[in-house]
């Protein structure tokens, strides 16, 4: 009998291959063990990365190459072709080659879906970890539609790696855009909520999210504060938000186009400020 689940990952150069093993490795002892996992090797990587996953015994796995890197849009939209070729895949996981998945991520979310059919998209709280492993962190997101709905006029509603969602998600809303730089996933939820689709996040830490060295400079200076304005002003159009939400996101956009260590003090305040109204 064919697994209903597909896990999907990428892997490219710049990965390493201690958070990778980790990554796979959270994957492979879920509790839930009834899965196929498609990783997709975005270009060239390292050599140690490359004979890592090559020589990786697990009959669940399904490796494939893109001989030259395009992203993790083009990536993730080349697995999902793959994966609904398959008919018995009913549900799709998301996970990102440097996070770490609870042991019962899977199990969890499987049962979420079983008991809500009118959730499409399964998002779950989340806890920070720097480049040791070592907690950063917790954060809670809303759970309801509604509450998620909400909370994305201003800001994501998952942590991308945290997603389960259901294959017609895709076949209504389509593969993520190609034409976004680091937000695909971003305008991706816009997209999907204009088609109402229903979002959902657990209430409990089933993903450890790596907040490395390069995290917020990958997400600081011109060129990235530019692109977020750019997706932003594209949500904010497909969800028809009010004309203040577009000045919030201008001024964030502004706020990003700041040295990195600037942007590492801003969300540091951000973290204090929501630990304090939780106290």
């Amino acid at each position: 009998m064919m697994t209903d689940l597909a896990v999907i990952m990428s892997v490219y150069r710049n990965d390493k291959l201690e958070f990778l093993r980790q990554s796979v490795n959270s994957i492979l002892t879920q509790t839930y063990s009834d899965f196929d996992f498609f990783i997709a090797i975005d270009g060239p990587v390292l050599y140690e990365v490359d004979n890592y996953l090559d020589n990786l015994k697990d009959k669940r796995i399904k490796l494939s190459r893109i001989e030259n890197n395009g992203g993790l849009a083009k990536a993730l939209n080349y697995l999902l072709e793959i994966v609904l070729k398959n008919p018995d895949y009913k549900l799709i996981a998301r996970m990102d080659a440097d996070d770490i998945s609870s042991p019962v991520r899977f199990e969890k979310q499987h049962s979420f879906f079983s008991e809500n059919s009118v959730v499409t998209c399964l998002g779950s709280w989340y806890e920070e970890i720097d480049v040791n492993g070592k907690h950063i962190s917790f954060r809670s997101l809303p759970n309801s539609h509604e509450e998620l709905k909400k909370r994305f006029s201003i800001r994501t509603p998952f942590a991308h790696s945290s997603v389960m969602l259901r294959r017609e998600m895709i076949e209504n809303v389509g593969f993520y855009p190609t034409d976004i730089f680091k937000l695909e996933d971003y305008v991706y939820w816009s997209l999907a909520i204009s088609k109402g689709m229903t979002f959902a996040n657990i209430p409990e830490i089933l993903l450890q999210f790596r907040i490395d060295e390069n995290f917020y400079k990958r997400r600081s200076g011109i060129k990235f504060g530019f692109y977020y304005i750019k997706a932003r002003i594209r949500i904010n159009k497909i969800l028809k938000l009010p004309f203040y939400i577009y000045l919030y996101s201008f001024s964030v956009g502004i706020i990003r186009m700041m040295p990195s260590f600037a942007i590492q003090w801003f969300y540091n305040k951000i973290r204090s400020d929501e630990k304090k109204e939780k106290d």
